[in-house]
This record gives C-alpha cells, sequence and structure tokens, in this order.
C-alpha cells in the first residue's frame, strides 16, 4: 500500500475503520449513509469506482441484496466505459456456485459489454476473455469456449501496453478428454507454459502482456 495515491489510502483506511465494522454489525442502513457521505465528499475516479464495487459485495447474500445490485447499477450509470464496471456487474451473477442458465445467460450480455467496451480503449481485452471463458466452462458451453480460446491466441498478435500481463487457464484444470479439441487444448497449454518461463525472473514492474511471437518464436 506504500505505494498507492493518498486518495486510496485513505479510503482504504475508510474502508476498514468504518464500513467494515458496520457490515459486520449488518448496520447496512448506517453503512450506506457513511458511503453516501464519502463520495460525496471524493471526485477521485478510483476511489468512487472502488467504494461502488465494494459496497455491492458487503452486502451480497443477505436480505439488503438488491441495494447492493442497484450500487453496481450506479457503477456502470458512473463508468459506462470501463470494462471492469460490467465484469463487476457479470460477477454479480456468477458469485452463486451454481448459477441458472439464465443468470448466465445475463452475465454473459454484460461481459459482451464489458468486452466492446476493452476493443474500444485496446485495454484488458485478454482479462475479459479470460473471464468469459471461465463462464462458458461453468455453463458447460464448450463450443463458445472453444471460439473464446481461438480468440485469445489470435489475440496475442497484438501488442497491448494495457492488460493482464499473463496467460491464464484455470478453466482448463478440470477438463474432461474429449470435451474440447485435443489441438487446441495442448496448444494453448503450451502457450501458458511459454508465458511462465517468459516470466521467470522477472519483477512485477518487468511484466508485460505476452505476444505470440516471444510465446512461439
Amino acid at each position: 500500500m506504500n505505494g498507492w495515491p493518498p486518495a486510496m489510502k485513505a479510503y482504504v483506511t475508510f474502508r476498514k475503520e468504518v464500513l467494515s465494522p458496520l457490515s459486520r454489525a449488518r448496520l447496512f442502513a448506517e453503512m450506506y449513509e457513511e458511503a453516501e457521505i464519502y463520495l460525496a465528499a471524493t471526485r477521485d475516479p478510483d476511489v468512487r469506482f472502488t467504494l461502488m464495487s465494494e459496497m455491492s459485495l458487503f452486502v451480497y447474500g443477505t436480505s439488503d441484496e438488491g441495494i447492493g445490485f442497484r450500487w453496481l447499477e450506479r457503477l456502470c450509470d458512473e463508468f459506462p466505459d470501463n470494462p471492469f464496471a460490467w465484469t463487476r456487474m457479470a460477477g454479480w451473477y456468477c458469485l452463486r456456485r451454481d448459477p441458472t442458465p439464465e443468470q448466465c445467460r445475463i452475465a454473459l450480455g454484460h461481459y459482451e459489454t464489458a468486452l466492446a467496451r476493452a476493443r474500444t480503449a485496446d485495454k484488458w481485452v485478454r482479462s475479459v476473455l479470460f473471464s468469459i471463458c471461465r463462464l462458458h466452462s461453468r455453463a458447460e458451453d464448450w463450443p463458445k469456449l472453444d471460439a473464446r480460446m481461438r480468440e485469445i491466441i489470435d489475440d496475442l498478435k497484438n501488442k497491448r501496453e494495457i492488460d493482464i500481463p499473463f496467460l491464464e487457464d484455470d478453466w482448463l484444470r478440470f477438463l474432461m478428454p474429449g470435451t474440447l479439441d485435443d489441438a487446441l487444448v495442448t496448444r494453448y497449454r503450451s502457450l501458458v507454459a511459454a508465458d511462465r518461463a517468459r516470466r521467470r525472473g522477472l519483477s512485477e514492474d518487468d511484466l508485460s502482456p505476452a505476444t505470440l511471437d516471444e510465446l512461439e518464436p
């Protein structure tokens, strides 16, 4: 936290000393009031984004869950071009262990919005694609997962400054043989292994999103 901006440090302290205790005590009305006062006093976009996003999680699974959803609606209204506002909204529908097909459908719509925003900004495209792959895996929609994994590989041809700096593959860990095209899975896993080797010994500051030329020279 030492390198964080002062405004974010102040918010983290506020969350620890005010919001979290009120949440644990389930004093939600008081928590909302304190959050609104804090929002009214800051224009820092990172702080506002974080506060709105976290407020939804404070009340998830409680009788105030609907109010938590409205915090996410506010987040998307205030940050409509930020892909992570839409991934937060999508994630709301996937927090339960077994989301329904309808919840997966709604979540996918929000992820598609996030992907469109990411493509427009040319930032965080792979990060959103990874989330979409997880959703397709949970929904056991193998044709769409196949297509998205190929899209990730194709995206590796792009040199992007701002994106997740490593390849993810957690949705493949418990994949049954024959579920996806074997050649695709083999290639993707080899790219992930090459990316791990690329990152070995690098500091966090030196990490950058990989390109296909780096992983398949």
